[in-house]
């Protein structure tokens, strides 16, 4: 829809703009360059992240609430192999191994987030999920304000 000029702002990331195809037949990935809404865009998401703290997550995995009540050891099973599979990708991106456009986009953001530009975790996401669970409750898409025991189960506990 960017492409073809049906929309002129949008969010996106790897499921989304630029991919071609029918998403169960493997998607392609079109090498498309859209421009930043702002001019300045990197230097405004710096001072965001500079004055709140609060840092765009990169996903959230979910699973069934049926699921962890009968195999309570899934959360922390998932949860450690997604840290191991980020570990090394940190390795290799500390080691200056993986110079692809995306990961130098994590590059440039490691000088301004710290060492770990995709945090993992309640904690290390807290101010990102208030935030979010705040504007979600103002916006009326929660019928109440909600704790972080409400929203998660920690998987390293």
């Amino acid at each position: 829809m960017m492409a073809n000029g049906e929309l002129v702002a949008g969010f996106h990331g790897n499921a989304g703009i630029g991919r071609t195809g029918d998403p169960t037949g493997g998607w392609k990935e079109v090498e498309a360059d859209y421009p930043d809404m702002f001019p300045n865009a990197e230097e405004l998401e710096a001072e965001y992240y500079a004055r709140t703290g609060v840092y765009p997550m990169h996903g959230t995995i979910v699973v069934k609430d049926s699921v962890l009540a009968e195999h309570p050891w899934v959360a922390k099973s998932i949860y450690d192999a997604f840290d191991k599979a980020k570990k090394d990708w940190l390795a290799k991106l500390n080691a200056g191994e993986l110079n692809d456009k995306k990961n130098k986009k994590y590059i440039e953001l490691q000088k301004i987030v710290g060492n770990d530009p995709l945090p993992y975790g309640i904690e290390e996401n807290r101010k990102t999920i208030e935030a979010l669970e705040q504007t979600a409750f103002k916006q009326g898409l929660t019928p109440k304000r909600m704790s972080m025991n409400e929203l998660f189960v920690d998987p390293r506990v």
